[in-house]
């Protein structure tokens, strides 16, 4: 009957504390969904509207029943899609991490104490300390360029200390520090001037760190670690409509004309010439020439339907005589085939497998690559959480499921299973997992990369990979691998020492450490 409820959703505030949670009704929370109490109530017709709502939050806040943050999230008026906003909580969490470091000071302090061998004492070095040591040096911190820059930070953490050691040192000089007598006052003047600080920690030699920091960089090496466990979501939580369209399954996806972002992408796949996705398109040609008309009249305007609507007064309608249709604030299109998806119609009222509402994408698990000793192919056969299950005490990949996936990606043929791939001259080479390197020959270049997933699943040997030392590319890098020379897997241990791998043993069992 009860849910527990994140006020302002997880995802845009990052708070998974308990001010930011509530015990509600599991039917009222499915109606609410990624809204906050704001959002949702201001637009019900009924007695508990918003208005009560607030009364109800101040009345438990008066009588100091409930801790003011948690207030201020209840109360939260701000729209949660605008990117403002949303840049407001991140920063916000950002400078909460700061705890963090108490946290992991307290744990090393005293892991050390209980060595009595070991004499090691554990500082915090505050950000503003190492951000002004990058100033001084000279040295940019491009967070967006590669990870390097968090190794680059660990080398100013510890030349920090050198540096304060040094004014410490001159300090002694002027200084008395158990008793607080002054033994050099000129000298001691002279240290508390920021040109002086900047000239003990930062002289001469000091300048060796910048060289020395720039060297060591160019020489970062990453591990990731690999995610093997295989209990984990089916797929993303996103409820899809569909429908049929010469014999393919499309997504049906949703546009707000309103929205600036939405009428773009509107505009877009019109420049495309893609007018047959539109459902207004295919079943009201009427309205869908009136809604081109408005584009082409109000086209020099960021969103033509706002310029319209702001014009006349009136909105984008359903075509009728007397123009007196509905208005038109959505509109649908087919977005994509359905690939493989968890069909939930029977949910909606509609028979199962008719496939009108699903959940959207399943999740990869692993890609197993094979490779064929005759013709010198590769396969890349992805493997989705669906397709594993339990068996006694061992998670597993199904083999039914297995053996339709190897006949789908042309390692096995028709009605054959996998003990046929030996005799088909045909070789397993090794699983891949997120975050697992790869490397790959494309157009007789070698590439090494952080893998992804098995993607576009129709497509033959389609992989998506990320760079090994930043967080993205450019743009999304899926790459067709179905002319490869080669594929190879390259492990790295704690330090970032790499392996290469030429071949594993193959296991129906997963791992679920």
């Amino acid at each position: 009957m009860f849910e527990i409820d994140h006020i302002i959703p997880k995802s845009i505030s990052f708070d998974d504390s308990r001010n930011n949670k509530v015990l509600v009704y599991r039917s009222e929370n499915q109606k609410k969904g990624n809204k906050t109490p704001y959002m949702y109530l201001s637009n019900l017709n009924r007695d508990w509207n918003y208005d009560a709502y607030k009364n109800y939050v101040l009345e438990l806040k008066k009588g100091k029943k409930i801790a003011e943050k948690k207030v201020q999230n209840l109360l939260f008026m701000q729209d949660i899609n605008k990117v403002d906003v949303l840049k407001g909580f991140i920063n916000r969490n950002l400078n909460d991490t700061r705890y963090a470091s108490k946290v992991v000071l307290n744990e090393l302090d005293s892991f050390f104490k209980a060595k009595d061998d070991i004499d090691t004492k554990i500082k915090v070095i505050r950000g503003s300390f190492t951000h002004q040591m990058r100033v001084n040096l000279r040295i940019e911190k491009d967070r967006d360029a590669s990870y390097a820059h968090h190794a680059v930070d660990a080398m100013l953490i510890a030349f920090s200390q050198r540096g304060y050691d040094a004014f410490r040192k001159i300090q002694d000089v002027c200084f008395d520090f158990e008793t607080g007598e002054i033994l050099n006052q000129e000298k001691w003047e002279q240290c508390k001037d920021d040109e002086e600080y900047d000239n003990i920690i930062y002289d001469s030699k000091w300048s060796k760190i910048r060289e020395s920091i720039e060297e060591v960089e160019k020489k970062v090496k990453y591990h990731y670690r690999v995610d093997k466990k295989c209990n984990r979501a089916l797929c993303n939580q996103t409820i899809y409509g569909t429908r049929n369209d010469n014999g393919e399954t499309y997504k049906v996806q949703v546009l707000n004309l309103y929205d600036d972002k939405d009428a773009a992408t509107l505009i877009d796949l019109l420049k495309k010439g893609k007018d047959d996705t539109l459902l207004m398109y295919k079943h009201d040609k009427r309205t869908f020439d009136d809604m081109l008309t408005i584009l082409r009249e109000y086209s020099g305007e960021k969103n033509p339907f706002v310029a319209y609507h702001k014009e006349t007064g009136d909105y984008f309608r359903k075509y009728a005589k007397k123009h007196n249709g509905p208005k038109i604030e959505k509109i649908k299109y087919l977005k994509e085939k359905v690939g493989s998806c968890i069909d939930i119609s029977h949910k909606y009222g509609h028979e199962k497998g008719s496939r009108k509402v699903i959940l959207g994408s399943l999740n990869p698990y692993r890609t197993d690559v094979y490779y064929n000793t005759k013709t010198k192919e590769y396969y890349l056969v992805g493997i989705k959480y669906c397709h594993i299950k339990c068996e006694g005490d061992n998670y597993v990949i199904d083999e039914n499921q297995y053996n339709s996936l190897l006949r789908n990606a042309g390692v096995i043929g028709e009605g054959e299973g996998y003990d046929k791939v030996k005799e088909l001259g045909i070789e397993f080479k090794f699983s891949l997992y997120k975050n697992d390197i790869i490397q790959y020959e494309k157009n007789g270049e070698i590439f090494t990369e952080r893998f992804l997933s098995r993607t576009m699943e129709y497509v033959k040997n389609y992989i998506e990979t990320k760079p090994i030392d930043r967080a993205n590319f450019e743009k999304r890098n899926p790459v067709g691998l179905a002319k490869t020379t080669y594929i190879g897997k390259i492990v790295t241990d704690a330090v970032g020492n790499s392996y290469k791998i030429d071949k594993e043993k193959y296991s129906r069992i997963v791992d679920n450490k």
